[in-house]
């Protein structure tokens, strides 16, 4: 007898549920996997981010730390860096000294730039493989001024009677002055001069395209025309404008500002009484005059006398000048006739390895393209100086160079004597960087003709023309409480940026 077999109900479905649950299980390792592969990656973003802050916010941290080190003076840090744990930063410092090729590691002991390298890292690195941005770097460029009890700190030129730029002339002085104590100031060129002008007792005239990146002040008018320009604040007494002239700054005058239909005032203008086409803020100039802007304070006139010696030939230990600022000075070569190169090489020479002085009392003819180089600091004593013909003046190591015409008549004002004589640069004359010059004389100061001179020039009256360059570098008098030059000083930030590509 035959049986019928039936199936059992839903077997065949049983295989089939059980292979789409095998599939959803699948599904959702996949998706688990994913999900956490993403979170770690998310995480791994989000720590590297955060160490990146991190890292950054202590790269800015350095900079500030930087620049309390540098307002109070240069700090004493290992191998000329900056260091700290918590947060972790180090700062390498350079400085670019005014005039200098290339910027060098270490403070700053002059006038120019310094420079800061941040280099801050994260407290952690990020997580997840992503430990990129766990050090951020930051770069901040600070200008550097000079400031000090000497009576030069601060001041490029002064000029006692007058002062005057004619013929393409560029002077690098930032965070100086040119100033001038009686008589006028002029600058007659197409130079770009970076410096403060202050005309403590007399008028102010620019014209052509002779160009002050700095403030101007006097205390009588001030007249500008061709396409001049004034870069900063200008404050006298009365302005007259003409042509293209422009005033990048602010304007104060007590009287009347006469402003040309070619001229632009950037900044706001405040005057007594106006006339002419006027496009900027106009004020009242009821209040008290301003002072200077860089606050510098009048030094007059300074008296510096030497008395000649009546012996030729080489002293040792000489203390014989009355003047205690000669006291810095330890030896001294008396020089018969004219002093030109080869004479003062051979006294330069004499005088290597100690502070020195040169004198040369029937004066000094430097001439021809040899060069006078220096081992020591010295002083050339003389009532008159020619430096022409393509001559140099260099050292192996920073060293300073007193030019001296004697002011034999000390009552607080520049007199030549009847002996001495104008104090002459011209024809391609060269001061080198590791060279800085202080020339004192009663007398005229004229340097043009191509010639590039560092230092600082204390005159009767002073005139710079003829495609010269003149670079401030603080030097001071002789003696010393002077010879320091003054404190170089933290001034504006100039510029400040990331190093991260």
């Amino acid at each position: 007898m035959l049986r019928r077999v039936i199936p059992e109900s839903g077997a065949g479905e049983r295989g089939s549920v059980l292979i789409a649950v095998i599939g959803v299980m699948a599904v959702l390792v996949i998706v688990t996997l994913t999900v956490t592969s993403s979170s770690l990656q998310s995480l791994g973003l989000t720590t590297s981010v955060l160490a990146g802050v991190q890292a950054q916010a202590a790269a800015e941290a350095g900079i500030a730390a930087g620049v309390v080190q540098l307002s109070t003076g240069c700090p004493l840090v290992e191998d000329n860096r900056l260091r700290r744990s918590a947060p972790q930063f180090e700062v390498i410092f350079s400085h670019l000294d005014s005039g200098a090729p290339v910027w060098e590691e270490g403070c700053p002991a002059a006038m120019g730039q310094v420079k800061m390298v941040s280099t801050g890292t994260a407290g952690s690195a990020g997580l997840g493989g992503k430990a990129a941005g766990t050090t951020r770097s930051v770069e901040a460029v600070y200008s550097v001024a000079v400031s000090g009890s000497s009576p030069s700190a601060g001041i490029a030129i002064y000029a006692d009677l007058g002062f005057s730029i004619i013929e393409s002339v560029t002077i690098h002085a930032p965070g100086a002055a040119i100033y001038v104590r009686q008589g006028d100031a002029s600058c007659i060129s197409s130079g770009a001069n970076t410096v403060d002008l202050i005309v403590h007792a007399g008028d102010v005239i620019l014209g052509e395209s002779c160009g002050l990146f700095g403030d101007v002040w006097a205390s009588g008018n001030a007249t500008i025309g061709g396409s001049a320009l004034v870069h900063q604040s200008l404050i006298a007494a009365r302005l007259t404008t003409s042509s293209t002239a422009q005033v990048s700054g602010n304007v104060w005058v007590s009287g009347l500002a006469a402003i040309g239909p070619g001229t632009v005032v950037g900044g706001s203008l405040t005057a007594g009484e106006t006339s002419g086409i006027l496009g900027s803020l106009i004020g009242n100039s009821s209040q008290t005059k301003p002072g200077p802007v860089s606050g510098l304070a009048a030094p007059g006139w300074y008296d510096l006398k030497y008395k000649y010696s009546s012996t030729i030939g080489t002293f040792v230990n000489d203390k014989s000048q009355k003047d205690m600022a000669w006291n810095y000075f330890e030896n001294k070569v008396v020089l018969g006739g004219i002093c030109d190169l080869a004479a003062l090489q051979a006294a330069a020479d004499a005088l290597t390895g100690a502070p020195g002085i040169i004198e040369c009392a029937n004066g000094v003819d430097v001439s021809g393209t040899g060069i006078l180089n220096l081992g020591s600091d010295i002083a050339i004593i003389a009532d008159n100086f020619q430096f022409r013909n393509s001559a140099q003046i260099d050292a192996a190591s920073k060293h300073k160079l007193w030019l001296v015409t004697s002011d034999k008549s000390p009552n607080s004002k520049s007199k030549c004597n009847a002996k001495a004589e104008d104090f002459s640069v011209i024809e391609s004359f060269k001061v080198n960087f590791n060279v800085d010059v202080m020339v004192y004389t009663p007398c005229n100061v004229n340097i043009s003709t191509s010639s590039q001179w560092r230092g600082q020039i204390w005159g009767g009256t002073v005139k710079l023309a003829t495609s010269g360059v003149y670079t401030y570098a603080e030097v001071g008098f002789p003696g010393a409480t002077s010879t320091g030059g003054g404190t170089p000083a933290l001034g504006a930030r100039e510029s400040i940026r990331d190093l991260n590509g």
